[in-house]
């Protein structure tokens, strides 16, 4: 009764995308919500940490794990603004089209980022949308 109670809160807590089914169908069996959402990682991470536990003997197959990276990456991941084009700053970070530009042009003219905050010196780039986008943006 409690493993049934805990799926419906995990699929409840989740956002509707596709890839939710195979969350729910691979990762709940041995994690919980806080565990597979803890960390806001890049696509890249995501594919380590998928991969590892398809070693550790996480049962699906090879679209399946493929829908479960994409689903993290976009409810869960991060954009590294250093190599990100503006398109994907837009749907990984959620910056406007203008404001992706800005950014891309600033590291163009001035070199990678160090830091999250940095955005903020982005001309017209407002620092409090960068402050709750944090979450989701890497730097390296």
């Amino acid at each position: 009764m409690h493993l049934i109670l805990l799926f419906a809160s995990l699929a409840q807590e989740l956002p509707d995308s596709p890839g939710k089914a195979e969350v729910l169908k691979i990762c709940q069996g041995c994690h919980d919500l806080d565990t597979v959402t803890v960390e806001n990682r890049t696509k890249d991470a995501w594919k380590k940490t998928v991969a590892k536990m398809g070693e550790r003997g996480a049962d699906g197959t090879a679209e399946e794990f493929e829908a479960i990276v994409s689903y993290l990456a976009k409810n869960f991941g991060r954009i590294n603004v250093n190599t990100a084009t503006a398109e994907e700053i837009v749907s990984g970070v959620g910056f406007s089209a203008k404001e992706a530009e800005a950014i891309v042009g600033y590291r163009d003219k001035n070199g990678v980022y160090k830091e999250w905050r940095d955005l903020k010196k982005v001309e017209g780039i407002d620092a409090a949308r960068v402050d709750a986008r944090k979450d989701h943006i890497a730097v390296n």
